[in-house]
């Protein structure tokens, strides 16, 4: 089921409420209407009753029946039907009874209270009440199609003015709500008509404030895709300039070598060929590495690795780039489990090893160390370190951290190279967890490279 959006659950819920609300009306109305038996009707039965029995001489003899009553000087615009009282002595001599009531007793037996009798085929609410004697006894009654029409206006104006007020909550709510979630819809509109890899932060100021988290949240996420974009595009504009030198330098070299006459002339330029085509080979790999890294679009696949197997076989791959450059290369390395991704560590080797490699001096020497850092906490596997050392030229301390950004080569650098090896190792390094420490390299030259791994959990293995 689709999802409804918030203000049609507030307008539901609004609506709902004043439905409920007007039955809750209407059931406590009609309620009262059927306990009428304690309504104001027969309150003032057994008042008016009461009051004419206290009215009556306590010394009255009573002897014959009252004759008839006055006559009014002019005809009364009320119905006199309304209300009517009987007056007995005795239980059993009708002494006053008003115009229109009935010649036999409300209540045969004369007990006093509210009861509903039938008298003549006609329905009466009535009261009596005797004196401390019990010898007269004051009987006042209301026909109960009239009690039950007063009841029926009182119910009908009740529903009217609770109908109004409810419909008036209504359109109150419906407007708030309304006005509350303007400006939610002027954003909306707002965003829709936005350019592309337009990041702009959302506004706060008019939203509800119960808005401002989520907001503030989904302007973070704005933030973040703008810096990433941003990234994305310095990285392209770099990378196209880093390419733009090797690809220039083989269309030179392979114009020398077709215009040149003579064989050694050739070779010469073949031979630069050569060392360009490498070098453009290793930037376009270090690029796609790059990419594949910070693009974060595989899922990743960690698993437990011994980290001296994956340093001796990397170390076999580069040991022909050591002896064809006249460099050595040495290990000290003891068996330690990491959990990593392998593919990655063996870009993060590569970098290194291929970093130490250039940038050592000719008969220089890298050395590669792994292992356990320190004893670790109950449970866990110690910390791993990996440490690429070299007796090259160094990095001053001050552009030690900079090394591992993009395309950054530290100042007086001789060695030719693109920049990106460093900030691969950062990023690998960075998505698993670990840290990177820069010092200098062997014999007080050079630069040395420690990358911690984390311990895992043993149950884990």
């Amino acid at each position: 089921m689709k999802p409804r959006s918030l203000n049609t659950r507030l307008i539901v819920v609004v609506v709902s409420t004043i439905v409920l609300s007007w039955i809750a009306v209407v059931g406590v109305v009609f309620m009262q209407f059927s306990l009428n038996q304690t309504s104001t009707s027969d309150k003032e039965l057994a008042t008016i009753a009461t009051q004419l029995l206290l009215t009556i001489p306590a010394d009255s003899s009573f002897a014959e029946r009252a004759g008839p009553g006055l006559q009014l000087r002019d005809p009364p615009d009320v119905d006199l039907e309304l209300l009517v009282f009987q007056i007995w002595i005795d239980r059993h001599r009708l002494f006053v009874a008003t115009p229109g009531a009935p010649t036999s007793p409300f209540k045969p037996d004369f007990t006093d209270g509210l009861t509903s009798t039938v008298i003549e085929g006609k329905k009466w609410r009535v009261y009596s009440v005797s004196d401390k004697t019990g010898r007269v006894t004051v009987q006042a009654g209301n026909p109960q199609d009239v009690v039950d029409a007063d009841m029926r206006d009182v119910a009908g104006h009740v529903l009217i003015v609770a109908t109004v007020l409810l419909l008036i909550v209504g359109v109150i709510m419906g407007f708030v709500t309304k006005r509350t979630f303007k400006p939610v819809r002027a954003m909306s509109a707002s965003m829709r008509h936005r350019h592309s890899f337009d990041f702009t932060p959302l506004p706060l100021h008019d939203l509800p404030t119960e808005l401002h988290p989520f907001v503030a949240s989904f302007n973070d996420l704005l933030l973040q895709l703008d810096k990433a974009v941003e990234g994305e595009r310095r990285f392209i504009g770099e990378a196209a300039h880093e390419l733009r030198t090797p690809l220039s330098a083989v269309h030179a070299q392979a114009e020398i070598a077709l215009n040149s006459t003579e064989l050694k002339g050739k070779d010469a330029a073949l031979k630069k060929l050569l060392v360009v085509a490498e070098r453009s080979t290793r930037l376009s790999e270090q690029l796609l590495d790059l990419a594949r890294i910070n693009a974060g679009t595989k899922a990743p696949k960690r698993a437990h690795a011994d980290l001296r197997k994956l340093v001796e076989h990397v170390a076999q791959e580069v040991e022909v780039y050591a002896s064809q450059n006249r460099r050595s290369l040495y290990l000290d390395v003891r068996s330690c489990i990491i959990e990593c991704d392998i593919d990655e560590i063996g870009i993060l080797l590569r970098n290194l090893l291929h970093n130490a490699m250039r940038y050592t001096s000719d008969e220089g020497v890298v050395l590669v160390c792994c292992g356990y850092v320190a004893d670790a906490k109950p449970g866990m596997t110690p910390d791993v370190y990996l440490e690429v050392s070299d007796d090259g030229p160094g990095v001053a301390a001050a552009e030690r951290e900079a090394i591992f950004e993009r395309f950054y080569r530290a100042a007086g650098t001789k060695v030719r190279g693109s920049g990106i090896g460093l900030s691969l190792v950062a990023s690998i390094a960075k998505s698993h967890n670990a840290s990177i420490k820069v010092d200098t390299g062997l014999d007080g030259r050079g630069l040395t490279v420690r990358v911690v791994f984390p311990g895992f959990f043993q149950t884990a293995i």
